[in-house]
């Protein structure tokens, strides 16, 4: 029992230690913490509402009232609302294979990107130039990547797309969308 007693008086000593104006500081700094999370919180939730509401004016709001117009363009407010068709693609990880055979099989292979990697330790610069074969025979861990680029991908369903060829969207991943794009006048 007094051991308790000796721990309680020991806490006690150590707590006459502490700054009461400093604590309070701590605290003072928490909350503005706390209300500066809150409020990135609340702004962040604000800017995808906004990003949210840009996208169905861009996608479907502008393009639609000029469809009723029947125009390409309208000139207002000193910008130019011009409709511009927005390609969207990324081949889903689960058809990769099929959209590169796909590729291969109608003659499109030339956008497929091949990359071997390959680390090697200090000083062994000269032997990074070697051909894939030679670093598989000397025992080096090769990692080839097959992909389509990104951006590739986009111009190349945009272009098969405009030009009426067959391709095959949900393999790619692809979506396409007509929207407005606004523009300053010059």
């Amino acid at each position: 029992m007094n051991e308790i007693f000796e721990d309680m008086f020991d806490e006690a000593d150590a707590l006459a230690d502490i700054d009461l104006s400093t604590g309070k500081q701590v605290s003072k700094a928490v909350k503005q913490l706390r209300n500066i999370d809150t409020q990135i919180d609340e702004t962040e939730q604000h800017l995808k509402s906004l990003k949210a509401e840009r996208e169905k004016l861009t996608i479907e709001t502008l393009p639609n009232l000029m469809d009723e117009m029947n125009v390409e363009r309208w000139d207002v407010d000193g910008v130019t609302v011009q409709r511009k068709l927005k390609v969207h693609a990324s081949i889903p990880v689960a058809r990769r294979e099929e959209a590169f055979e796909w590729l291969r099989d109608n003659n499109c292979d030339d956008i497929i990107k091949n990359d071997v990697i390959c680390s090697f330790s200090k000083g062994q610069d000269n032997v990074a130039g070697d051909v894939v074969g030679l670093l598989q025979e000397k025992g080096f861990p090769v990692t080839v990547k097959t992909h389509v680029h990104a951006s590739t991908l986009k111009a190349f369903v945009k272009e098969r797309f405009e030009n009426g060829r067959e391709i095959d969207l949900d393999m790619f991943g692809a979506f396409i969308v007509n929207a407005a794009e606004i523009r300053r006048k010059s």
